[in-house]
């Protein structure tokens, strides 16, 4: 026991480089002995372990973590045919491009650790960075922890039908989340280079999955697998529903299924090559996945009668591969490979998450970020920070009562999510005007289709308030229940927004805003330097050699003015 604790443990010993330590406390003794930093420009020391295979990946795993296999079945529900199901997820993929181009905009002009919460600062920097500090509150606190804990039991549920258990149902399949949970914590602590590496083999199986799905269906259609036939597509639109409500969270429950293009902007730092990495990743992963999706629908409806489809709720694909492929493999194999993609997805928001946190301590968001964030001296990853979202995923894991849980943390996650992507999409808009001519700027998005994925994000953020026009509901939950829970999360991110950055500053004398001059005047800087100076030319030469080679990874110690030591 004691040798695992020495392995964990924190070196407490100091790196070389003095950082004043008060901007890391709520209060001190004696005011008057702060002391602020001095300015340096220097470039952080980034080992860069993100290659072009790992960064597309990050994005394709989360992208098709849960979401293409447990909420089918809820949006044809919503949306009463798959003609229009299908229609809705042909329109996610047409709205998450136009949102992921102004990520890649952003990305290539900020391309450090922290991703949005970055893009918002810099778009957005008054009152005090209100914004940037209330994503960095609603990521940290809800949305990846609930999302983590969203697809958890989804695990569960699909591992225990392929063990032929009776009811996948309640804290059985919960328990089963807890432990991938867990397991996935314990690998990202102990190792970055092992976390890549399964996140990319477990990408490599829910893509084979997914194939093995539109394959399967395309023969059933052409009549090479003899399955129940069906009126599922030759009813066209007919009985497809009208309500305003149900569309919004129908988009919402398709947005859920997208949303994970954005997942690499959080570890930006460690990219290599980004201004060809960048676009390439996010964008082909944003292709790959529409194609995947649409084709994967239509597959499960060919198969699956309507009826069954909506009452098989999260397990569709379970029903598919059970229909097409018999007790074996349909039933056992297939429904484990399932749980396995989903796993994968867990890994990679982890993953992010980590790295979100350890960039708002950097910026000076968290208070005593010394012993709350920085990277572990020996294993080279973000310990702390890993172990307070495994306790805030574990809380809305467990906390909620047995029922629709899956349904409640999605839509409770994605309306604070699609609020803060919107405003970074228009981020990109606004610094096109007020930063015309950033020297990072190498890509540029096309408007239009930022607009029309701002004006989603306002939809699927507005219209759930909005009650249904029938007065009905299948929830056992007010309807207004999820998306009001997102709302006073995200308004209650302003108590903890005001003691840190405008209390705090005033008693201190801390300045906690400039490290936006500072990174961009470093930005300026590195334009006239060919090669950035955080990556070594062995670095370089390995690039060549093995693009996607994982190194240990180091984050910075030091950014600038406000750059705060771990």
């Amino acid at each position: 026991m004691a040798s695992i604790w020495k392995r964990v443990r924190y070196d407490k010993e100091d790196t070389g480089t003095e950082v004043d330590d008060v901007s890391q406390e709520w209060g001190v003794s004696d005011i008057s002995t702060v002391t602020t930093p001095q300015p340096s420009l220097e470039v952080p020391t980034v080992h860069k372990n993100i290659g072009i295979v790992s960064a597309t990946t990050m994005g394709v795993s989360l992208m098709m973590g849960s979401g293409i296999f447990s909420t089918p079945a809820s949006i044809l529900n919503l949306v009463g045919t798959p003609s229009m199901a299908l229609v809705l997820w042909g329109l996610g993929a047409v709205i998450s491009f136009g949102g992921a181009t102004a990520f890649i905009e952003l990305g290539l002009m900020y391309q450090r650790n922290g991703g949005t919460m970055r893009f918002l600062a810099h778009a957005f920097p008054k009152p005090k960075l209100l914004l940037s500090y209330l994503f960095s509150w609603v990521m940290i606190v809800c949305i990846r922890p609930g999302a983590i804990a969203a697809n958890g039991p989804v695990i569960g549920k699909y591992w225990l039908y392929a063990a032929g258990a009776s009811n996948e149902e309640g804290w059985l399949a919960r328990g089963v989340g807890f432990g991938c949970i867990t397991f996935v914590t314990v690998l990202n602590a102990m190792s970055a280079k092992w976390t890549l590496r399964l996140i990319n083999v477990l990408t490599v199986v829910k893509i084979v999955v997914i194939l093995v799905i539109v394959v399967t269906g395309i023969v059933a259609a052409s009549g090479g697998i003899h399955v129940e036939h069906n009126d599922n597509w030759s009813r066209g639109f007919s009985g497809t529903k009208g309500d305003a409500h149900a569309y919004a969270s129908a988009l919402t429950k398709v947005f859920w299924a997208y949303d994970g293009f954005t997942n690499l902007v959080y570890s930006l730092g460690e990219l290599r090559r980004p201004e060809r990495n960048l676009p390439w990743s996010i964008g082909g992963a944003v292709v790959i996945v529409g194609v995947l999706y649409i084709l994967a629908n239509v597959a499960f409806f060919i198969v699956v009668p309507i009826d069954v489809a909506i009452n098989s709720e999260e397990i569709l694909a379970a029903e598919f591969t059970f229909r097409v492929f018999g007790q074996s493999v349909g039933q056992i194999a297939l429904p484990i490979m399932i749980g396995l993609s989903v796993l994968g997805a867990i890994c990679a928001q982890t993953y992010g998450v980590s790295r979100l946190l350890d960039s708002a301590n950097e910026v000076g968001f968290v208070p005593f970020g010394r012993r709350l964030c920085g990277n572990h001296r020996r294993l080279g990853t973000p310990v702390n920070a890993l172990v307070m979202v495994y306790v805030l995923t574990l809380l809305y894991l467990l906390a909620p009562p047995p029922g629709k849980v899956f349904d409640l943390l999605v839509d409770f996650v994605q309306w604070s999510t699609w609020l803060f992507y919107g405003l970074a999409a228009a981020g990109a808009i606004v610094l096109r005007f007020t930063k015309p001519n950033h020297p990072l700027r190498t890509f540029k998005s096309f408007h239009p289709l930022n607009l029309l994925f701002i004006a989603f994000c306002a939809y699927i953020t507005v219209v759930p308030f909005v009650p249904p026009s029938d007065g009905k509901q299948d929830t056992p939950y007010p309807f207004y229940l999820s998306p009001l829970l997102g709302l006073i999360t995200t308004l209650l991110g302003i108590i903890p927004w005001y003691f840190r950055m405008v209390w705090w500053p005033q008693r201190t004398g801390v300045n906690l805003l400039a490290w936006i001059d500072d990174e961009d005047n470093q930005d300026t800087q590195m334009e006239t330097v060919p090669d950035r100076p955080s990556i070594s030319e062995q670095e370089r030469a390995s690039e060549s050699s093995n693009d996607d080679k994982v190194g240990r990874v180091e984050h910075a110690t030091s950014i600038g003015l406000n750059r705060l030591a771990p």
